[in-house]
């Protein structure tokens, strides 16, 4: 009877020795240490912060008024007149600018802004430091 009782769990610990092949459970596998798709999709991608970059900014009105221009003073210098309604992109060069948007048509107050800045309900506005570079905020200015 004793015999009968031992013979298949010692078959069992045969049939699994027999099945793994030497050193199988200790060896790391290939891959495992690597990321996934699934783990990296919460990462932030890097963006391509190159200051020699051409940087592309969007000006936004929506007053109906088309005598506003911006200017940035800076680097180099620039003037852009904003669409009376809608937006356009310009081009300009990557570095820390004043810009300045002045009163225009019946120098009434208007809301402006420039992305990640403050707005400012006044005839016109003006900015200091405004760091223009491909990875930053302040990549549009807006009028309401």
């Amino acid at each position: 009877m004793k015999n009968l009782i031992y013979s298949p769990a010692l078959l069992c610990v045969i049939l699994l020795i027999a099945s793994c092949r030497k050193n199988e459970a200790i060896q790391p596998r290939n891959g495992l240490n690597k990321t996934d798709s699934v783990s990296s999709v919460g990462q932030p991608t890097q963006r391509n912060c190159d200051s020699a970059q051409i940087i592309h900014y969007v000006l936004s009105n929506s007053t109906g008024i088309n005598s506003f221009v911006i200017t940035f003073s800076g680097p180099q210098d620039y003037t852009f007149s904003f669409p009376a309604k809608g937006s356009k992109t310009v081009a300009l060069k990557s570095g820390t600018y004043y810009v300045q948007i002045p009163p225009t048509g019946d120098y009434s107050a208007h809301s402006f802004s420039l992305r990640g800045r403050p707005y400012v309900k006044a005839p016109g506005a003006r900015y200091e430091n405004v760091k223009v570079n491909p990875c930053s905020v302040e990549l549009q200015a807006e009028i309401n």
